[in-house]
């Protein structure tokens, strides 16, 4: 059925910009965690125009990163963003269209300790803020790229080393929060209206 769903949509395509959906891939780099090392990690969305100025991106992420070489962090995110377009800017191949977004997310972050698979786990909430571009390769293909500051709010959990030790603790009274490069891949499909 969305097999039949995306060839139809993409036959009857146009190039009005409300009611376009998009499917893309994504990759996302997290920096300035807690812990030194970034993360990396993929996901997919998609994405729904409600107006020409006004998008809806919806994503799923899985991000990955080490801990001192002790332990190993693992987030999954799955949330929603606005996106707002300050410029009007037309669809045409090697044209950037930059956005302004917000939004917000659930998570579930868990580190574990590679010595004995010990560790925390955390559910929570996050709202993020940035901004980034579309660079149009085509009139069906776009590659995006923001960076936008998620900031959590539940508990952090706090990693900390000693010697050959990690130690990993839930503090209940401390916002946690990141910055997170996403590099995505897209294919409009067509028009929902």
């Amino acid at each position: 059925m969305l097999l039949c769903f995306l060839v139809g949509s993409a036959a009857a395509a146009t190039d009005k910009p409300s009611g376009q959906f998009e499917l893309g891939g994504r990759t996302t780099a997290s920096l300035f965690n807690a812990e030194t090392a970034a993360g990396y990690g993929t996901g997919g969305q998609f994405r729904i125009r409600l107006l020409e100025s006004l998008n809806t991106e919806w994503f799923a992420d899985y991000i990955q990163n080490d801990v001192s070489k002790l332990g190993l962090r693992q987030d999954a995110h799955i949330g929603w963003s606005v996106m707002f377009y300050p410029l009007p800017q037309p669809y045409t191949p090697q044209n950037f269209t930059p956005y302004l977004l917000a939004g917000h997310c659930f998570d579930y972050t868990r580190i574990a300790r590679y010595s004995d698979n010990g560790g925390e786990e955390r559910l929570s909430s996050a709202v993020q803020a940035g901004l980034g571009t579309h660079y149009h390769l085509n009139e069906r293909f776009n590659l995006s790229v923001s960076a936008q500051y998620m900031l959590h709010l539940g508990a952090d959990l706090h990693t900390s080393v000693n010697g050959n030790q990690l130690t990993v603790q839930k503090n209940d009274n401390a916002f946690e929060g990141h910055l997170l490069i996403t590099f995505s891949l897209n294919y409009r499909v067509g028009n929902l209206w």
